[in-house]
Formats: C-alpha cells, sequence, structure tokens
C-alpha cells in the first residue's frame, strides 16, 4: 500500500533545494566578531569618571559617557557566547579625555587586554585568535603622535609593552608595532595587516609636511605585506582606526566645506592607499575601520574592496553599544555581518545583517552588487529604514543624528559617503540625487567627440547643398572629372529652363541647360 503525500511534486523539490541550501551554507565558514570603539572608563561613577561621576548613573551606558566596566565585561560576555574563530578591535581603547583621569599611560592597556585575553574562541586559528589597531584617542593628547619625538615613542612602547605582557602580542608583533603603531598579525589562511591610520588624517598632531610621502614608512610596509600575500595565495584583511573619506557628522552637523575640513585623510595619502589596495584588491578579504561610531559600508571605486566601519560600545554619541559578528567562508570570502546590540536592560539582541538590510541575493564579496544596493538606498525607503536600523546602533534612533533627524538632503550624504571618498565626487553625488546638475563628466559627451560631430552634421550639410544645386541646374550625375573644374562648380548657379511640349493629350516638360 503507497501513501501519497498531499504536496504537488514541485513543492516539494522546492522543499528539498531549500534544505539543501540551508544545510550547506552552516556547515564550514569562520565567524569573526568585529569590536570598536569601547573607550573603556574604568572610573565611571566617581568624580573622575568622564562625564558620568555619579554613583548612580546607568551602567549600561548613557549618551555623553563612555563605557563603565559593567558595559565592558557584558560586551565582552556576549562576544564570548558567539563562540567565533576570531576576534578583532579595530581601536579607541582609552576613554575620552584620558589624561584627566590620573591613569598610567599602560594602566587601561593591561586591564582591557586581560580583559580581551579571556574571550572565549573555537580554538581553529591557534591559541591568539586576536588583533587590534590603535585609536586617536589611544594617544595622549588626542590625535598626538609625532614618531620622532622621545614622549610618543616612550607612550607607544608602554602600551605596546602592556598588550605584550599580558598576551595579545607575540615578541614580533611587538617589536614591530612599538616603532610606529603598524604589525601584522598571521593566522591560518589569513593576514591581518594593522595600520595606524593617524599617520594619514588631517587631525594628526603635530601637522605633517606636505613633502612627506610616506609617513613613517607605513606605505612601504603595506605594499610588502600584501605582495607577500599574493606570493603565498593567501588572504588579507587590513585594520585601521580612523577610516578613508567623509567625516560624515562634521557635514551632516554644518554642511559641505574645505577638503581639509571634511575629509578624514588627505587626499595624497588617500591616493596612495587606494592605488595599492585596488593592485592587490583580488588578495584582500575586506577592510575593517571604526572611529565614526555608526555602521557604514564602504565601496569606493578606485579602492575596489568593500570596508566595512565598526558600530561602537561607547554611548557616547547616542547609539547602541553594538558590534558586528562577521561571516566568512573557508576560503575568506566576506559573506555577511550581522549586527549585535545592546538595549537598556544590558541585554544583547542579533539585529538586521548586512544582506538583509540591503536585499542582496549574494554574498558581501560581491563589490559590484553591494555598491547597486547602496545606491537604491537614496530612493528605496523600506531598504532605508532597514539601513538606518543597522547605522544607529542595531534600533533607529534619530539622535544619533546631529540635527536629530535625518531629512532628504542628509540620507543622500549618508548614501555618498558610501559611494565615493573624493571631495568632489561625494558632493556632485549628493547634487545628482537632489536633482541640481546634469549627470557626472564621465558620462557626458568629451570636447574632441563633440567636434567630430559638427564636422560631420557640416559635411551632410555641405552635400545636402549640393545636391540641391544640382537638381536646380537640372544635372542628374555627378563625377570625380567634372566636380575638379570650375566650370562644373559655375553651372550649379545656373537655373534650368523648363519648356511645355504638348503631344496629344500629354504635357512634357524640355530641360534647357542654359
Amino acid at each position: 500500500m503507497s501513501a501519497h503525500i498531499g504536496l504537488p511534486a514541485g513543492l516539494v523539490v522546492v522543499a528539498l533545494c531549500l534544505t539543501l541550501c540551508l544545510c550547506t551554507t552552516a556547515v564550514g565558514g569562520l565567524r569573526v566578531a568585529l569590536v570598536s570603539d569601547i573607550h573603556y572608563d574604568p572610573l565611571y561613577g566617581t568624580p573622575k569618571a568622564f562625564h558620568c561621576t555619579k554613583p548612580s548613573d546607568p551602567v549600561w551606558g548613557l549618551p555623553g559617557c563612555d563605557a563603565s566596566p559593567q558595559l565592558t565585561a557584558r560586551t565582552l560576555d556576549d562576544v564570548s557566547a558567539q563562540n567565533t574563530s576570531l576576534f578583532l578591535y579595530v581601536g579607541d581603547w582609552q576613554r575620552h579625555n584620558y589624561k584627566a583621569s590620573g591613569l598610567a599611560p599602560a594602566a587601561l592597556f593591561k586591564d582591557l587586554s586581560e580583559r580581551f585575553r579571556h574571550v572565549s574562541v573555537d580554538g581553529s586559528l591557534g591559541p591568539i585568535a586576536f588583533s587590534t589597531s590603535l585609536g586617536n584617542n589611544d594617544v595622549d593628547p588626542d590625535y598626538y603622535f609625532a614618531w620622532e619625538e622621545e614622549k610618543s615613542k616612550m607612550e607607544l612602547s608602554q602600551r605596546v609593552e602592556a598588550m605584550k605582557e599580558v598576551g595579545v602580542l607575540d615578541n614580533a608583533e611587538a617589536s614591530m608595532m612599538r616603532k610606529c603603531g603598524y604589525y601584522t598579525h598571521k593566522v591560518p589562511g589569513v593576514r591581518l595587516i594593522v595600520l595606524n591610520t593617524l599617520l594619514w588624517a588631517y587631525t594628526l598632531k603635530p601637522p605633517l609636511p606636505p613633502d612627506v610621502s610616506d609617513p613613517c614608512n607605513q606605505f612601504l610596509f603595506l605594499r610588502r605585506e600584501l605582495a607577500e600575500v599574493r606570493a603565498a595565495r593567501e588572504r588579507a584583511i587590513i585594520m585601521g582606526h580612523i577610516p578613508p573619506g567623509l567625516s560624515l557628522n562634521d557635514v551632516l552637523s554644518r554642511g559641505f566645506k574645505s577638503v581639509a575640513d571634511d575629509m578624514f585623510w588627505k587626499e595624497q595619502y588617500e591616493e596612495t592607499y587606494d592605488s595599492i589596495i585596488y593592485e592587490y584588491k583580488d588578495h584582500i578579504a575586506t577592510q575593517l575601520f571604526g572611529h565614526t561610531h555608526r555602521f557604514r559600508l564602504l565601496t569606493v571605486p578606485r579602492n575596489g574592496v568593500l570596508s566595512l566601519i565598526v558600530p561602537a560600545i561607547s554611548p557616547i554619541f547616542h547609539n547602541h553599544p553594538s558590534y558586528l559578528v562577521a561571516n566568512f567562508t573557508d576560503a575568506w570570502s566576506l559573506e555577511d555581518t550581522l549586527i549585535r546590540y545592546m538595549t537598556d536592560g544590558g541585554v544583547f539582541h542579533s539585529g538586521h545583517s548586512a544582506r538583509t538590510a540591503l536585499g542582496l541575493t549574494n554574498g558581501l564579496q560581491f563589490f559590484a552588487e553591494v555598491q547597486e544596493a547602496i545606491t537604491r538606498l537614496a530612493r528605496d525607503d523600506a531598504m532605508w529604514e532597514h539601513f538606518l536600523t543597522m547605522f544607529c546602533g542595531g534600533k533607529k534612533l534619530l539622535d544619533v543624528f546631529p540635527k536629530g533627524n535625518c531629512d532628504e538632503h542628509c540620507r543622500y550624504v549618508v548614501v555618498c559617503s558610501m559611494l565615493e571618498n573624493d571631495h568632489a565626487k561625494v558632493q556632485r553625488c549628493v547634487d545628482e540625487y537632489e536633482g541640481q546638475i546634469v549627470p557626472p563628466q564621465d558620462c557626458q559627451t568629451s570636447g574632441y567627440v563633440i567636434a567630430v560631430i559638427v564636422m560631420f552634421s557640416l559635411l551632410v550639410v555641405a552635400a545636402c547643398m549640393v545636391l540641391l544645386l544640382m537638381t536646380r541646374s537640372g544635372q542628374m550625375t555627378i563625377s570625380l572629372e567634372r566636380v575638379t573644374t570650375a566650370a562644373w562648380w559655375r553651372s550649379l548657379l545656373v537655373k534650368r529652363k523648363n519648356t511645355a511640349i504638348v503631344e496629344g493629350n500629354w504635357a512634357v516638360d524640355v530641360l534647357h541647360p542654359f
């Protein structure tokens, strides 16, 4: 006796295919925790804290304050619960105005390194499955780093030594990092290239003279590391704190100004960096940055590799404390990234993933598809709402915007900041969305093409005039011999004479050439 299932065969096949797909995506791959901008304040709730100086201040986060020990511990507990293969921290260890805390330069680094060291990972990538970059608040005063000055050398060395003593850096990594803040960390299949992007920022103090083409030889280091990655047929992940591109919060606060006011990196360094990344783009899985306390993706054409800007744990700028969990294939191609965010009760939740927010059918490794989806954010309201939840740190919260809301102009600036990192092109992108200008220069007809079109049009007009004159003068044929004689050209100016001859009932015109 046979059993009959009350489903069409087609639906059964579809169900089986979906099951197979789900099972396939669940097997294999690597998960990586991406955390940034904790701004750990060990003195939270005391008179020496940054802003939150009362014992009654909420420990799970308050706008205007940095991360309490409780918020920091709860965050790292949640990272451990994800059982990722790798934990990456993208900079800004120290609270704001660290000098006023009275703490020794390396004290916070030792405390936080201990906490990082005890984050649980699955062990698949070795005993030290951690890497970190330094931020603009990890120097004293903020943004100050002069690699030839003894003070900067000593303070960097103290912080690096604290990390090495705890075990989050090995001896070789510490030796390299204490020079200028950059180093590399290798795990099976991928090389983590950590950069000190403060060196390239307009806000660096003291400012560099314009003739310094490679501060601290960091471009030389980057190119050498990527050449080794290519030779070994490996993959690389680039890490730095201050991202390239537009200083979004500044522009949203007061509008566009100058390049130096609106952009994070100096253009000369932006161009050099992008050219190097583009040259090795097939070997780079992604680029990671922090600093802005807002989630974004950067798809810059002259760079060619997707960048993730990791949101912040510190709630200082009204965001929900949040971080990312990224999914990579076994070959280290970036598939997706999910946001984890904390609510007022100190509980973490899973929010949108980038693929769902952008409506992507393929993974984030498909650069052009991600870029096209970002352009749709400017017009697709539902997609924009999904993206906003990630931008704000897991839940929509308009207080993260400088003016407390985000109108159409704000929306276009956000979108264009993810599509371009050239100041003029970002502004042009915004103007195009607002319908203020004609399409970009790249889409306009060049002067050379216009000249060719004009010349061709003149030739066509001249040929038409000759044909009209030939008809007027009664000439039916043309030859090279006749065209080269002056008499033929004069004959074009003579009008034909018509004579009507009647033959029976027919009237015939006789043409007289003269």
